[in-house]
C-alpha cells in the first residue's frame, strides 16, 4: 500500500478490557498528526558521468592527439592501431575549473540541500588532472577545483537559508581519510613526526551503514575553517615523484562532509546527508612510471584496489535483470567504503579524466570504459528525514497492530451485548419470581435486594458497552463512570452539609476520585420542601481523562428527574463544577413523609476522552 497523503485528524480510542481497563490508555501520547509520506519512497537515480580532456602540455608537444570532443556529450577516439570509436556521456568538459563546477558541483549542492545523500569521484590515470580538477590550488580562486568552490557555495547557501526561516539551524561537520596501502588512515588526526600514522577498522552499523572507527570528525562553522582543514588533509596525503607526475598520490583520499537541518518547529521536518568527495590514485603502468621497491609496492596496491572497484562497476552494470542478486563489495577497503556509492541510498557523480595523446591510449580506453560501466549503474536514493518521522514500514506495523485493537474491541462489544441479553433474562425472572413470592416479607426484601445488585450490575455493562464504542465526532468519549449514593435523611433541616465521597472506578490503580460538594434541606413552606444540592469540584481526575468530567444527579427509582452538568475541563485533574439542583417535593404527599427515612441521591461522575 503506497500512502501519500496526511492523515490530518486520526484518533485511537480503547475500551475498558476485563482484564486490565487501563491499560491501553497509555497508548494515547503516541498518536500524533501523521507527516506526508510521499517523500519516503526511495528515488532511482543513474550515476552521472562526466569526461574531462586534459589539455595539451609541453610534453605531449611531439605526440598525437587522438582524443577529440564531438560536442558536449560525446568524443571520439581515433588510435591508428584501431577503427575510430565514439563514446556518449552526460558530459565532456573541456573549459576551466568554474566550468566543471557549474557542471557538476552546482547539482550536487542543491540535491544535498534536499537531503540526499551525494558522492563525487574523481577517477583517470596519473598525471590525468584528478586531484586538480577535483581540489586545485586551495589558495587560487581561479584554479580551485570542485570541493573549494562547493565547500564556498555550501556556507552561501546555508547562510542564505537561516537569513530566511529564523526556525532553522544548520550544522556542518567533516571527515578526510586515505586509503593507503590497504589502510585506512584519519587525514585529519594529529601525527608524530617518525611515526606510521594509526590504522583504522571500517564497520557498520544497525542500519548496514558504513562508517570507520575512531576517525576525527570536525565541526565547521565557516568556509574558511573547512579549507584549512582541506589543505591540512591535502597535505598529509601519501605522494611521491613518478616518470608520470611529480607528485602523484598513492592513496585514495575521501572528504566526507554532513549537513545536518534542524527545525525549531514541528510542522516542517529535519533533513541530513552526508557529501563524499573521493579523490582516487591514480591507475599506472609500471613500464611508464620506472616505480620500484616501496613505490611498486604502492602501485600494485593501488592497481588492485582500483581493479576491484572496476569489478564492482562491472557487477553493478550488468545486474539488471536481478536487481536484487548480490555483490561482494569486501573485496577492497576502497569498495567496501563506497558501497552506498553504487546501487544504494546516495545521488553519485563520476569525473573521469583523460589524457589526449597516443602515448597515453590504453590507459585512455580503459579510463572510457571504466566510466561506461558506471554510466550503466542505478541507485537508490531517498531524503534522509529526521527521526521524528515514522518510516513507512513503522506505519504498516502500527495499523496491523491498530487493526488488531479494532478486532479485539469489536469483539468485547459482541460479548457485552450478549451480556447484556443474558442478564435481561434473569432480571426478568427476578421480578416474576418477585412477584409469586410477595407475601413473603423477608424472601420478599431478599429479592429486592438481589433486584438492586442486578440493576447495578446492569448498568455498569451497558456503560462499558457505551465506553466501547466510538463516538462521533460532537460528543466525547466516556472513559470512567462512578456512582455515588447518599441518605438525605441523614442530613439536618436547613444546614448546608459538605460531603467528600470517593467515586469507585472499576478496576482503576492510583489516587481514587473524591468529589466534593455540599446538600441542604429546607423546612417545608406552603407545604413544599426542597433539597439543595451543589457539586462544587473534583479531586484526581485520572490523566487519561483528557475531555474532561461533568456529573448528574437524580433520586433513586427517579430517573425522570435526572439532571447533567456541563463537560468541565480537567484543569490538572481537578476540575471545577458549578452545578446547584434544587428538588422540590410536596409535603402532603405520603412519598414526602417517608423521604427523610427512605430516599437516596444518587450521584454520577464520568469521566471522557478529548475529541481530536
Amino acid at each position: 500500500m503506497l500512502l501519500t497523503h496526511r492523515w490530518s485528524s486520526l484518533c485511537f480510542y480503547f475500551c475498558l478490557s476485563s482484564d486490565n481497563p487501563s491499560a491501553f490508555f497509555s497508548f494515547f501520547p503516541l498518536f500524533e498528526v501523521f507527516r506526508s509520506l510521499s517523500e519516503m519512497t526511495d528515488e532511482k537515480s543513474r550515476v552521472q558521468v562526466s569526461i574531462r580532456i586534459r589539455p595539451l602540455l609541453k610534453i605531449d608537444k611531439n605526440d598525437k592527439p587522438i582524443v577529440h570532443p564531438l560536442d558536449e556529450t560525446s568524443l571520439s577516439l581515433s588510435d591508428d592501431k584501431k577503427a575510430p570509436k565514439s563514446y556518449q556521456f552526460d558530459h565532456v568538459l573541456c573549459g576551466d575549473q568554474q566550468s566543471v563546477y557549474e557542471t557538476i558541483g552546482r547539482p550536487m549542492l542543491e540535491e544535498a540541500y534536499k537531503g540526499f545523500n551525494v558522492c563525487l569521484f574523481a577517477y583517470g590515470q596519473t598525471g590525468s588532472g584528478k586531484t586538480y580538477s577535483l581540489l586545485g590550488d586551495i589558495s587560487d580562486e581561479e584554479k580551485q577545483g570542485v570541493a573549494p568552490r562547493f565547500v564556498q557555495e555550501l556556507f552561501d547557501e546555508a547562510q542564505r537559508r537561516v537569513d530566511e526561516d529564523t526556525d532553522l539551524t544548520i550544522k556542518v561537520s567533516l571527515s578526510m581519510i586515505e586509503v593507503y596501502m590497504e589502510k585506512v588512515r584519519d587525514l585529519l588526526a594529529p601525527r608524530q613526526r617518525g611515526q606510521e600514522p594509526e590504522a583504522l577498522e571500517i564497520h557498520e552499523d544497525s542500519n548496514r551503514r558504513v562508517y570507520v572507527k575512531d576517525a576525527s570528525v570536525h565541526q565547521v562553522l565557516g568556509s574558511e575553517r573547512t579549507m584549512q582543514l582541506l589543505r591540512k588533509g591535502n597535505a598529509n596525503r601519501q605522494t611521491a615523484e613518478t616518470k608520470m607526475n611529480e607528485t602523484s598520490s598513492r592513496s585514495h583520499a575521501i572528504v566526507q562532509i554532513a549537513v545536518t537541518q534542524e527545525f525549531a518547529t514541528l510542522e516542517k521536518k529535519d533533513l541530513e546527508c552526508t557529501i563524499s568527495l573521493v579523490d582516487l590514485a591514480g591507475s599506472e603502468r609500471q613500464t611508464k612510471t620506472e616505480s620500484s621497491g616501496q613505490h611498486f609496492e604502492e602501485a600494485k596496491k593501488i592497481n588492485h584496489s582500483l581493479l576491484m572497484l572496476g569489478r564492482a562497476l562491472n557487477s553493478f552494470s550488468e545486474r539488471k535483470g536481478n536487481a536484487d542478486s548480490f555483490i561482494s563489495l569486501r573485496e577492497s577497503k576502497l569498495t567496501r567504503l563506497l558501497s552506498e556509492s553504487f546501487g544504494g541510498n546516495s545521488k553519485t557523480w563520476m569525473l573521469a579524466t583523460v589524457s589526449p595523446t597516443a602515448y597515453n591510449a590504453y590507459e585512455t580506453i580503459s579510463t572510457l570504459d571504466y566510466a561506461s560501466n558506471a554510466k550503466a549503474i542505478t541507485n537508490k536514493a531517498r531524503i534522509n528525514k529526521s527521526v521524528r518521522d515514522l518510516e513507512y514500514k513503522d506505519l504498516v506495523r502500527l495499523r496491523a497492530h491498530l487493526e488488531t485493537c479494532l478486532a479485539r474491541e469489536n469483539t468485547l462489544v459482541v460479548d457485552n451485548t450478549q451480556r447484556c441479553e443474558v442478564l435481561s433474562k434473569e432480571l426478568d425472572q427476578l421480578l416474576g419470581e418477585l412477584e409469586v413470592c410477595r407475601s413473603d416479607f423477608t424472601i420478599e426484601n431478599e429479592l429486592e435486594n438481589a433486584l438492586v445488585e442486578r440493576e447495578m450490575l446492569l448498568m455498569e455493562l451497558r456503560t462499558a458497552l457505551e465506553n466501547s464504542v466510538v463516538g462521533n465526532e460532537d460528543e466525547p468519549l466516556i472513559c470512567f463512570s462512578g456512582m455515588i449514593k447518599v441518605a438525605v435523611g441523614s442530613v439536618p433541616m436547613d444546614t448546608i452539609v459538605p460531603i467528600t465521597a470517593v467515586v469507585p472506578v472499576f478496576d482503576f490503580v492510583g489516587p481514587p476520585p473524591l468529589l466534593r460538594c455540599t446538600i441542604r434541606v429546607t423546612e417545608p413552606v406552603a407545604d413544599c420542601l426542597a433539597v439543595v444540592v451543589e457539586v462544587l469540584e473534583l479531586f484526581h481526575l485520572p490523566d487519561f481523562c483528557s475531555g474532561g468530567a461533568r456529573v448528574s444527579l437524580w433520586f433513586e427509582g427517579q430517573e425522570s428527574s435526572r439532571v447533567y452538568s456541563h463537560f468541565v475541563a480537567p484543569n490538572a485533574g481537578n476540575p471545577q463544577f458549578s452545578l446547584s439542583q434544587s428538588f422540590l417535593f410536596d409535603s402532603a404527599g405520603e412519598k414526602v413523609r417517608n423521604f427523610l427515612s427512605k430516599e437516596t441521591l444518587m450521584v454520577c461522575v464520568e469521566g471522557a476522552l478529548g475529541i481530536v
